[in-house]
């Protein structure tokens, strides 16, 4: 009895044993799994070079990574953090570019060319935090509720300024209509106040019918409305 659960203690420990092996083996390959091959920037480019290997049998997509700038001496300068929509397949390689560092201050990769006395040379270590990373679906229904709530906006002020516009041209012809009745009074010799105060009580439109069934006013004839 005491044989076997020293067997027993021994089989478990080198599955646990196993475990942990292939439990480290995987997450190095996923390191491992798109890693830097080469990278350029010279003092005068705005872009530095990337050059990235899809060590993976599937095809890559999208990459994201930390690049740690580093002195000649490996000390951390500083550190950024990219999202490279890339297509990679399995085994290949493929350059991206990425911004320049401190490309106002001529700094320049240390393999790459430099400016004469004035440079700073500097190296990169590279790092992956992920690969493939699927955008969340929220956020693209909500992208799509914005476009379609500022299609509405967009298409109810259109909307209002027209609805705008046809108010103060049909403010524009009513006025002118009391004014056109006002000047035919006038040069009928009429009363041109008390012409538009009648348009007022019926209708522009009404009061000029009168005006030119009326005629010039007879000042001899009291019985004429002036």
């Amino acid at each position: 009895m005491k044989i076997l659960k020293e067997n027993i203690k021994g089989i478990l420990a080198v599955l646990m044993l196993s475990i942990s092996l292939s439990i480290s083996a995987t997450s190095k390959d996923t390191l491992n799994a798109v890693t830097m091959v080469s990278y350029e920037q010279g003092w005068l480019d705005r872009h530095g070079t990337l050059a990235l290997k899809n060590n993976t049998q599937t095809d890559i997509h999208n990459v994201t990574y930390r690049i740690t700038y580093l002195d000649m001496q490996g000390r951390a300068l500083d550190y950024e953090e990219f999202s490279s929509e890339i297509e990679i397949a399995p085994g290949m390689t493929k350059k991206v570019d990425i911004a320049a560092y401190e490309r106002g201050r001529n700094y320049s990769y240390y393999l790459s060319e430099a400016a004469y006395d004035r440079s700073h040379k500097f190296k990169i270590k590279f790092e992956l935090i992920g690969y493939n990373i699927s955008e969340e679906p929220t956020s693209e229904t909500t992208s799509a509720t914005d476009y379609f709530s500022l299609g509405l906006f967009a298409v109810s002020g259109l909307t209002i300024v027209i609805g705008l516009l046809i108010g103060v041209f049909a403010i524009g012809i009513c006025v002118g209509m009391y004014i056109l009745v006002a000047v035919m009074a006038n040069r009928r010799n009429r009363n041109a106040a008390l012409w538009v105060l009648v348009s007022l009580f019926a209708t522009p439109l009404l009061a000029i019918i009168i005006l030119l069934f009326l005629g010039e006013a007879d000042y001899q004839n009291e019985d004429i409305i002036r």
